[in-house]
Protein backbone atom coordinates (compact mmCIF):
# COMPACT_ATOMS: atom_id res chain seq x y z
CA UNK A 1 0.00 0.00 0.00
CA UNK A 2 1.38 3.47 -1.40
CA UNK A 3 0.88 6.14 0.79
CA UNK A 4 1.87 10.04 0.55
CA UNK A 5 4.48 11.48 3.19
CA UNK A 6 2.30 12.34 5.75
CA UNK A 7 3.25 15.75 7.74
CA UNK A 8 1.01 16.89 10.84
CA UNK A 9 0.88 18.37 13.90
CA UNK A 10 -0.23 17.04 17.50
CA UNK A 11 -0.45 19.46 20.26
CA UNK A 12 -0.23 17.54 23.42
CA UNK A 13 -0.85 18.79 26.72
CA UNK A 14 -0.45 16.96 30.27
CA UNK A 15 -3.65 15.95 31.00
CA UNK A 16 -3.76 14.54 27.85
CA UNK A 17 -0.80 12.00 28.61
CA UNK A 18 -2.40 9.55 30.94
CA UNK A 19 -5.07 8.82 28.19
CA UNK A 20 -2.47 8.40 25.14
CA UNK A 21 -0.54 5.78 27.62
CA UNK A 22 -3.55 3.18 27.46
CA UNK A 23 -2.18 2.19 23.93
CA UNK A 24 -4.81 3.96 21.93
CA UNK A 25 -5.64 7.81 21.69
CA UNK A 26 -8.90 7.96 23.34
CA UNK A 27 -9.22 4.59 24.14
CA UNK A 28 -12.10 4.07 21.89
CA UNK A 29 -10.56 3.03 18.44
CA UNK A 30 -10.58 -0.33 17.43
CA UNK A 31 -6.79 -1.90 16.57
CA UNK A 32 -8.24 -2.56 12.57
CA UNK A 33 -8.99 0.86 12.52
CA UNK A 34 -5.56 2.11 13.36
CA UNK A 35 -3.63 3.87 10.79
CA UNK A 36 0.72 4.51 10.18
CA UNK A 37 -0.03 7.92 11.67
CA UNK A 38 -1.91 6.72 15.01
CA UNK A 39 1.44 4.00 15.58
CA UNK A 40 3.41 6.83 14.84
CA UNK A 41 1.52 9.14 17.73
CA UNK A 42 1.50 5.96 20.20
CA UNK A 43 5.68 5.62 19.65
CA UNK A 44 6.09 9.29 20.35
CA UNK A 45 3.71 9.48 23.72
CA UNK A 46 5.49 6.48 24.56
CA UNK A 47 8.86 8.04 24.70
CA UNK A 48 7.13 11.39 26.12
CA UNK A 49 5.92 9.45 29.27
CA UNK A 50 9.51 7.76 29.50
CA UNK A 51 11.05 10.64 29.43
CA UNK A 52 8.69 12.39 31.61
CA UNK A 53 9.48 9.42 34.02
CA UNK A 54 13.15 9.92 33.93
CA UNK A 55 13.06 13.86 34.10
CA UNK A 56 10.26 14.62 36.23
CA UNK A 57 11.05 17.93 37.08
CA UNK A 58 10.90 18.43 33.23
CA UNK A 59 7.35 18.38 31.38
CA UNK A 60 6.62 17.64 27.67
CA UNK A 61 4.08 20.49 26.77
CA UNK A 62 3.61 19.92 22.73
CA UNK A 63 5.21 17.38 19.77
CA UNK A 64 5.44 18.06 16.68
CA UNK A 65 6.05 15.29 13.15
CA UNK A 66 8.72 16.77 11.22
CA UNK A 67 8.50 14.07 8.58
CA UNK A 68 6.62 10.93 8.32
CA UNK A 69 6.86 8.92 5.16
CA UNK A 70 7.34 5.58 3.78
CA UNK A 71 10.78 4.99 2.47
CA UNK A 72 10.59 1.14 1.61
CA UNK A 73 8.60 -1.76 0.93
CA UNK A 74 9.07 -5.57 1.08
CA UNK A 75 7.32 -8.43 -0.48
CA UNK A 76 9.47 -11.45 -0.08
CA UNK A 77 10.21 -11.06 3.54
CA UNK A 78 7.26 -12.45 5.32
CA UNK A 79 3.85 -13.50 3.86
CA UNK A 80 2.93 -10.22 3.95
CA UNK A 81 4.19 -6.84 2.89
CA UNK A 82 6.74 -5.07 5.03
CA UNK A 83 7.35 -1.34 5.05
CA UNK A 84 9.35 0.70 6.39
CA UNK A 85 8.47 4.34 7.57
CA UNK A 86 10.78 7.30 8.66
CA UNK A 87 9.65 8.91 11.63
CA UNK A 88 11.12 12.35 12.65
CA UNK A 89 9.42 14.85 15.42
CA UNK A 90 10.90 17.34 18.06
CA UNK A 91 9.34 17.57 21.70
CA UNK A 92 8.47 20.92 23.25
CA UNK A 93 10.14 21.16 27.82
CA UNK A 94 8.46 23.35 29.66
CA UNK A 95 12.61 24.35 30.49
CA UNK A 96 15.12 23.08 28.43
CA UNK A 97 17.67 24.01 31.30
CA UNK A 98 16.82 21.57 33.08
CA UNK A 99 17.31 18.60 30.55
CA UNK A 100 20.25 16.54 30.74
CA UNK A 101 20.42 14.54 27.82
CA UNK A 102 22.06 11.26 27.49
CA UNK A 103 24.28 10.06 25.29
CA UNK A 104 22.63 10.27 21.37
CA UNK A 105 19.87 12.14 22.17
CA UNK A 106 19.68 15.89 20.88
CA UNK A 107 18.03 19.36 21.11
CA UNK A 108 17.73 21.62 18.62
CA UNK A 109 17.05 25.32 19.34
CA UNK A 110 15.88 23.69 22.92
CA UNK A 111 13.41 20.59 21.51
CA UNK A 112 13.83 17.30 21.73
CA UNK A 113 14.72 15.46 18.77
CA UNK A 114 14.02 11.65 17.75
CA UNK A 115 17.64 10.93 17.98
CA UNK A 116 18.88 8.04 20.25
CA UNK A 117 22.12 6.32 21.29
CA UNK A 118 21.51 3.90 18.13
CA UNK A 119 20.21 7.14 15.39
CA UNK A 120 17.09 8.00 13.91
CA UNK A 121 13.88 5.63 14.20
CA UNK A 122 12.08 4.00 11.49
CA UNK A 123 8.60 2.12 12.14
CA UNK A 124 8.25 -1.32 10.73
CA UNK A 125 4.82 -2.21 9.58
CA UNK A 126 3.57 -5.18 8.05
CA UNK A 127 -0.11 -5.41 6.07
CA UNK A 128 -3.37 -7.61 6.06
CA UNK A 129 -5.86 -6.67 3.27
CA UNK A 130 -4.22 -3.14 3.25
CA UNK A 131 -4.41 -2.86 7.06
CA UNK A 132 -0.99 -1.75 9.26
CA UNK A 133 0.40 -3.19 11.97
CA UNK A 134 3.00 -1.96 14.04
CA UNK A 135 5.98 -4.44 14.30
CA UNK A 136 8.70 -3.01 15.84
CA UNK A 137 11.43 0.28 14.60
CA UNK A 138 15.08 -0.20 13.14
CA UNK A 139 17.56 2.26 13.82
CA UNK A 140 19.97 4.19 11.29
CA UNK A 141 22.86 3.87 13.31
CA UNK A 142 22.65 -0.10 12.87
CA UNK A 143 21.62 0.38 9.51
CA UNK A 144 21.96 2.00 6.06
CA UNK A 145 18.46 2.96 5.64
CA UNK A 146 19.02 5.20 2.96
CA UNK A 147 19.53 2.61 0.26
CA UNK A 148 17.30 -0.70 -0.79
CA UNK A 149 19.90 -3.38 0.20
CA UNK A 150 20.71 -1.83 3.58
CA UNK A 151 16.92 -1.62 4.18
CA UNK A 152 16.41 -5.24 3.26
CA UNK A 153 19.34 -6.38 5.78
CA UNK A 154 17.64 -4.46 8.20
CA UNK A 155 14.44 -6.35 8.20
CA UNK A 156 15.96 -9.52 8.04
CA UNK A 157 17.91 -8.94 11.11
CA UNK A 158 14.54 -7.29 12.63
CA UNK A 159 12.43 -10.27 11.95
CA UNK A 160 15.45 -12.86 12.44
CA UNK A 161 15.96 -11.60 16.43
CA UNK A 162 11.94 -11.99 16.43
CA UNK A 163 12.57 -15.57 15.45
CA UNK A 164 10.32 -14.73 12.12
CA UNK A 165 13.14 -15.59 9.99
CA UNK A 166 15.54 -18.15 10.23
CA UNK A 167 19.32 -17.22 10.46
CA UNK A 168 20.03 -16.94 6.99
CA UNK A 169 19.80 -14.12 4.11
CA UNK A 170 20.10 -17.29 1.63
CA UNK A 171 18.87 -20.63 1.84
CA UNK A 172 20.50 -23.63 0.25
CA UNK A 173 24.37 -24.42 0.34
CA UNK A 174 26.64 -23.02 3.16
CA UNK A 175 30.45 -23.21 3.75
CA UNK A 176 31.69 -21.85 6.89
CA UNK A 177 35.14 -19.97 7.01
CA UNK A 178 37.19 -20.65 9.82
CA UNK A 179 40.12 -17.45 9.89
CA UNK A 180 42.39 -15.70 12.38
CA UNK A 181 42.35 -11.60 13.49
CA UNK A 182 45.17 -9.93 13.50
CA UNK A 183 44.34 -10.04 17.51
CA UNK A 184 44.99 -14.12 17.28
CA UNK A 185 41.03 -14.10 17.53
CA UNK A 186 39.13 -16.53 15.68
CA UNK A 187 36.19 -15.18 13.40
CA UNK A 188 34.10 -17.10 10.78
CA UNK A 189 32.30 -16.34 7.62
CA UNK A 190 29.42 -17.76 6.24
CA UNK A 191 29.51 -17.92 2.72
CA UNK A 192 26.33 -19.25 0.63
CA UNK A 193 24.91 -18.95 -3.00
CA UNK A 194 22.53 -15.91 -3.76
CA UNK A 195 21.50 -16.23 -7.21
CA UNK A 196 21.85 -20.14 -8.79
CA UNK A 197 22.54 -23.18 -6.96
CA UNK A 198 25.32 -25.75 -7.64
CA UNK A 199 28.75 -25.70 -9.68
CA UNK A 200 27.65 -22.77 -11.85
CA UNK A 201 26.46 -20.79 -8.94
CA UNK A 202 28.76 -17.94 -7.32
CA UNK A 203 29.56 -17.43 -3.56
CA UNK A 204 28.81 -14.43 -1.40
CA UNK A 205 29.48 -13.82 2.52
CA UNK A 206 26.65 -12.96 3.72
CA UNK A 207 27.35 -12.75 7.32
CA UNK A 208 30.33 -13.44 9.72
CA UNK A 209 30.79 -14.16 13.72
CA UNK A 210 33.77 -13.33 15.89
CA UNK A 211 34.77 -15.34 19.12
CA UNK A 212 32.53 -13.37 21.42
CA UNK A 213 29.65 -14.00 19.72
CA UNK A 214 28.73 -10.75 17.65
CA UNK A 215 27.34 -11.58 14.59
CA UNK A 216 27.64 -8.54 11.56
CA UNK A 217 25.86 -8.96 8.72
CA UNK A 218 27.00 -8.11 5.12
CA UNK A 219 26.33 -4.89 2.89
CA UNK A 220 27.03 -5.06 -0.51
CA UNK A 221 27.85 -1.01 -1.76
CA UNK A 222 25.02 -0.96 -4.25
CA UNK A 223 21.83 0.80 -4.63
CA UNK A 224 20.30 -2.13 -6.12
CA UNK A 225 18.19 -4.69 -4.26
CA UNK A 226 20.14 -7.29 -2.80
CA UNK A 227 18.52 -10.30 -5.60
CA UNK A 228 19.17 -7.64 -8.57
CA UNK A 229 22.63 -7.14 -7.55
CA UNK A 230 23.64 -10.65 -6.77
CA UNK A 231 21.89 -11.74 -10.19
CA UNK A 232 24.30 -9.34 -12.29
CA UNK A 233 27.15 -10.95 -10.40
CA UNK A 234 25.70 -14.19 -11.60
CA UNK A 235 25.55 -12.94 -15.50
CA UNK A 236 28.94 -11.87 -14.98
CA UNK A 237 30.20 -15.21 -13.99
CA UNK A 238 27.69 -17.29 -16.77
CA UNK A 239 29.08 -14.87 -19.39
CA UNK A 240 32.58 -15.83 -18.63
CA UNK A 241 33.73 -12.12 -17.60
CA UNK A 242 34.41 -12.91 -13.71
CA UNK A 243 34.62 -16.33 -12.67
CA UNK A 244 36.38 -15.56 -9.81
CA UNK A 245 33.21 -15.59 -7.30
CA UNK A 246 32.64 -19.36 -8.01
CA UNK A 247 35.56 -20.33 -5.89
CA UNK A 248 34.12 -20.22 -2.43
CA UNK A 249 38.18 -19.96 -1.32
CA UNK A 250 38.74 -16.89 -3.74
CA UNK A 251 35.54 -14.96 -2.26
CA UNK A 252 36.57 -15.85 1.43
CA UNK A 253 40.12 -14.44 1.16
CA UNK A 254 39.09 -11.70 -1.08
CA UNK A 255 36.49 -10.73 1.88
CA UNK A 256 38.89 -10.80 4.85
CA UNK A 257 41.71 -8.32 2.75
CA UNK A 258 39.41 -5.42 1.40
CA UNK A 259 35.86 -5.82 3.62
CA UNK A 260 37.74 -6.69 6.92
CA UNK A 261 40.76 -5.23 6.11
CA UNK A 262 43.24 -8.63 8.16
CA UNK A 263 46.30 -10.10 6.29
CA UNK A 264 45.36 -13.93 5.52
CA UNK A 265 46.75 -16.67 3.81
CA UNK A 266 45.68 -19.82 2.55
CA UNK A 267 47.10 -22.19 5.36
CA UNK A 268 45.27 -20.33 7.96
CA UNK A 269 42.05 -20.80 6.61
CA UNK A 270 39.69 -23.69 7.72
CA UNK A 271 36.61 -24.62 5.25
CA UNK A 272 33.62 -26.72 6.35
CA UNK A 273 31.48 -27.79 3.34
CA UNK A 274 28.16 -28.50 3.76
CA UNK A 275 27.79 -26.34 6.49
CA UNK A 276 24.44 -25.24 8.26
CA UNK A 277 22.81 -22.54 10.13
CA UNK A 278 23.18 -24.11 12.89
CA UNK A 279 27.04 -24.76 13.08
CA UNK A 280 27.61 -21.37 12.08
CA UNK A 281 25.30 -20.60 15.20
CA UNK A 282 28.18 -21.82 17.61
CA UNK A 283 30.88 -18.96 18.17
CA UNK A 284 34.02 -19.81 17.23
CA UNK A 285 36.66 -20.44 19.69
CA UNK A 286 39.78 -18.76 20.34
CA UNK A 287 42.60 -19.32 21.72
CA UNK A 288 44.61 -16.07 23.30
CA UNK A 289 47.62 -15.57 25.39
CA UNK A 290 48.07 -12.42 27.93
CA UNK A 291 47.62 -12.23 31.65
CA UNK A 292 45.24 -12.86 34.07
CA UNK A 293 43.75 -10.74 36.23
CA UNK A 294 41.49 -9.99 39.18
CA UNK A 295 40.74 -13.81 39.68
CA UNK A 296 38.76 -13.94 42.77
CA UNK A 297 37.42 -16.93 44.54
CA UNK A 298 33.79 -15.99 44.84
CA UNK A 299 33.68 -13.66 41.36
CA UNK A 300 32.63 -16.04 38.50
CA UNK A 301 34.60 -12.75 36.27
CA UNK A 302 38.09 -12.09 35.16
CA UNK A 303 40.13 -9.51 33.43
CA UNK A 304 42.32 -10.30 30.76
CA UNK A 305 45.30 -8.68 29.10
CA UNK A 306 46.17 -9.75 26.17
CA UNK A 307 49.88 -10.30 24.88
CA UNK A 308 51.36 -11.26 21.21
CA UNK A 309 54.27 -13.75 21.77
CA UNK A 310 57.03 -13.55 18.89
CA UNK A 311 59.67 -15.40 18.19
CA UNK A 312 62.84 -15.39 15.71
CA UNK A 313 60.86 -16.93 12.95
CA UNK A 314 58.39 -13.63 12.98
CA UNK A 315 60.70 -11.29 11.19
CA UNK A 316 58.42 -9.16 9.26
CA UNK A 317 56.57 -8.82 12.84
CA UNK A 318 60.04 -7.71 14.26
CA UNK A 319 60.78 -5.06 10.99
CA UNK A 320 57.61 -3.91 11.27
CA UNK A 321 57.68 -3.51 15.34
CA UNK A 322 61.68 -2.34 15.12
CA UNK A 323 62.49 -5.27 17.28
CA UNK A 324 65.78 -6.50 17.14
CA UNK A 325 67.14 -9.82 17.81
CA UNK A 326 69.17 -8.69 20.51
CA UNK A 327 66.23 -7.82 22.10
CA UNK A 328 65.32 -11.46 22.20
CA UNK A 329 67.91 -13.34 24.29
CA UNK A 330 65.61 -16.44 24.64
CA UNK A 331 64.35 -16.26 21.18
CA UNK A 332 60.85 -14.51 22.06
CA UNK A 333 59.35 -11.54 22.82
CA UNK A 334 56.15 -10.53 24.97
CA UNK A 335 54.75 -7.44 23.38
CA UNK A 336 52.36 -5.98 25.57
CA UNK A 337 51.13 -2.76 23.27
CA UNK A 338 48.17 -1.93 24.77
CA UNK A 339 47.88 -3.20 28.61
CA UNK A 340 43.83 -3.49 28.20
CA UNK A 341 42.02 -6.12 30.90
CA UNK A 342 38.96 -6.96 29.22
CA UNK A 343 36.04 -9.04 31.40
CA UNK A 344 35.60 -12.44 30.71
CA UNK A 345 32.97 -14.65 32.50
CA UNK A 346 33.86 -17.60 34.17
CA UNK A 347 31.73 -21.05 34.39
CA UNK A 348 31.35 -23.68 36.93
CA UNK A 349 33.05 -25.77 33.92
CA UNK A 350 36.10 -23.34 33.29
CA UNK A 351 39.24 -25.65 33.71
CA UNK A 352 42.23 -23.90 35.26
CA UNK A 353 45.94 -25.94 34.51
CA UNK A 354 48.92 -25.38 35.80
CA UNK A 355 52.68 -26.55 34.26
CA UNK A 356 53.21 -29.59 36.07
CA UNK A 357 56.86 -29.53 37.28
CA UNK A 358 57.08 -33.14 37.77
CA UNK A 359 56.62 -34.09 34.62
CA UNK A 360 58.08 -31.74 31.57
CA UNK A 361 56.56 -30.25 29.11
CA UNK A 362 52.83 -31.40 30.36
CA UNK A 363 50.67 -29.43 31.90
CA UNK A 364 48.15 -30.50 35.17
CA UNK A 365 44.57 -29.84 36.01
CA UNK A 366 43.83 -27.91 39.89
CA UNK A 367 40.69 -26.56 41.45
CA UNK A 368 40.34 -22.62 40.90
CA UNK A 369 41.61 -22.29 44.60
CA UNK A 370 44.95 -23.89 43.64
CA UNK A 371 45.23 -21.96 40.64
CA UNK A 372 44.64 -18.33 42.60
CA UNK A 373 47.26 -19.74 45.50
CA UNK A 374 49.87 -20.44 42.67
CA UNK A 375 49.52 -16.72 40.90
CA UNK A 376 49.44 -14.85 44.12
CA UNK A 377 52.72 -15.97 45.02
CA UNK A 378 54.48 -13.56 42.67
CA UNK A 379 54.89 -10.06 43.48
CA UNK A 380 56.31 -8.55 40.46
CA UNK A 381 56.04 -10.24 36.99
CA UNK A 382 53.98 -13.68 36.63
CA UNK A 383 53.52 -15.70 33.80
CA UNK A 384 51.49 -15.44 30.87
CA UNK A 385 47.94 -17.66 30.78
CA UNK A 386 46.58 -18.82 27.34
CA UNK A 387 43.10 -18.70 27.66
CA UNK A 388 40.46 -20.93 25.48
CA UNK A 389 37.54 -18.52 24.54
CA UNK A 390 34.24 -17.92 23.24
CA UNK A 391 31.11 -15.71 23.63
CA UNK A 392 33.04 -13.72 26.56
CA UNK A 393 33.12 -17.58 28.38
CA UNK A 394 36.40 -18.55 29.03
CA UNK A 395 36.75 -22.61 28.84
CA UNK A 396 40.27 -23.56 29.62
CA UNK A 397 43.29 -21.24 31.70
CA UNK A 398 46.57 -22.64 31.06
CA UNK A 399 49.55 -21.22 32.70
CA UNK A 400 52.36 -20.69 29.76
CA UNK A 401 55.77 -21.98 29.80
CA UNK A 402 58.45 -19.28 29.61
CA UNK A 403 62.07 -20.30 28.55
Amino acid sequence: MYRKPVFWVVLLCIAGLAAASIGLLGGTRQHAELTEEDYARQYINRNIKQYQSEWPDVRITDSRIITFEKTAEFDHLLAAPVQIWRLEYRLTPDDPGKLMLPGGMQAIDGLITEDGSMGKPALVFSYQDSVPEYLGEVWSGENDLTRPAGQEMALRKFFEGKGQLPHETFSGSHILVKFPLSTGETSQLLLSQPSKRGDQGIWAVERWKDTRGNEYYHRPNTEETLSAYYASLQTMADQGTDKSLLDPLQVAIQYIKSELGQPVSRDKLVMVYQATVADFAVSPESSLLGYVTDLALDSDTMNFDQVEWLTLEDKDRMKSLNITEDQMPGGFYILNKYAVNDPYKLTAETQYKLIDRDNPGSVKSVSKQEFIEYFQQFTGFAPPCSITVSNYAVHIITEQYVP
